[in-house]
């Protein structure tokens, strides 16, 4: 029977062979980017990751630029479009919605100015639309009931003006007006001109509420006095928002009277003397 000579084995030498093999058995699971021993990172790889960075960046930004013009279409989506309205003599304008209170204070002022000159401007004749071969009409009035119950005459401006005042003002309106006209006005023998000398800015007290302050002259005309003689007409002027009228095709002419005052969508409801102290 052959005998081979008995080998010798180093213990430590056969643990580091084992442990070199298991740990090459167990680096081999594991994925490269995640070994320790990768290589460090070059300068081509930060110059990598710099430009995903800024990939990203540029990304967030046009998200929201696209967010922001999103919510633009959808305010402009909301508010409504002009709308476009024929007046009667045939031209068609833009209106712009608004509050059904809101008035600008050039509509204010200017509706105060022409409702209370109309008012208070005494002529003796018709209103200019209607005028036969372009020469002014004799003003025959309109009958009122004033003071005692008795019937008085005003002119047919002052009577149509006073549609632009609230109902429960324009009755004694009506009656102080017909007290103060002169009976020559309606022959042509007299004529009572309002001199307006300060109209001041509208003055808002509450949502569609305004003061005006008039500071003018009555100034009375007849054929012994061409100079005319002139009376203080003072008054604080108080306004309200209404809604405007509609007007039908067959309106009769009270009611195109009363649409041609309202259709500014406003009312006097109260006058009152306005003192020298408020004066400037």
């Amino acid at each position: 029977m052959n005998s081979y000579p008995k080998t010798e084995v180093n213990p430590e030498l056969s643990s580091k062979t084992d442990e070199t093999d298991e740990t090459n058995a167990f680096h081999r699971f594991i994925p490269a980017g995640l070994s320790h021993s990768s290589k460090a990172k070059t300068p081509k790889d930060v110059l990598v990751v710099s430009i995903l960075f800024g990939i990203l960046g540029l990304s967030a930004l046009n998200s929201l630029g696209l967010i922001a013009l999103i919510g633009a279409y959808a305010s402009l989506a909301s508010q409504k479009p002009p709308t476009l309205v024929q007046l009667s003599g045939g031209k068609a304008i833009t209106a712009i919605a608004s509050e059904n209170k809101t008035r600008s204070p050039e509509v204010v002022k200017q509706f105060v100015t022409q409702q209370v000159m109309a008012l208070m401007t005494w002529t003796g004749e018709l209103p200019s639309d209607a005028s036969q071969n372009g020469k002014p009409l004799l003003d025959t009035g309109v009958e009122v009931t004033a003071d005692k119950g008795l019937k008085k005459k005003i002119t047919t401006t002052a009577w149509q003006a006073s549609f632009a005042f609230s109902e429960d003002f324009r009755k004694g309106l009506l009656s102080s007006i017909a007290e103060l006209t002169p009976i020559e006005v309606f022959s042509g023998g007299s004529k009572v001109i309002l001199v307006p000398q300060t109209i001041t800015a509208p003055e808002e007290i509450e949502k569609g509420k305004w003061k005006v302050n008039l500071v003018a002259n009555l100034v009375t005309f007849s054929p012994l006095n061409q100079v005319g003689e002139s009376v203080p007409f003072n008054k604080e002027i108080f306004i309200q928002a209404i809604d405007v009228p509609n007007l039908k095709a067959d309106a009769s002419p009270l009611e195109q009277a009363i649409f041609k005052v309202r259709s500014s969508g406003l009312e006097i409801y109260a006058m009152r003397d306005l003192t020298r102290n408020d004066l400037k």
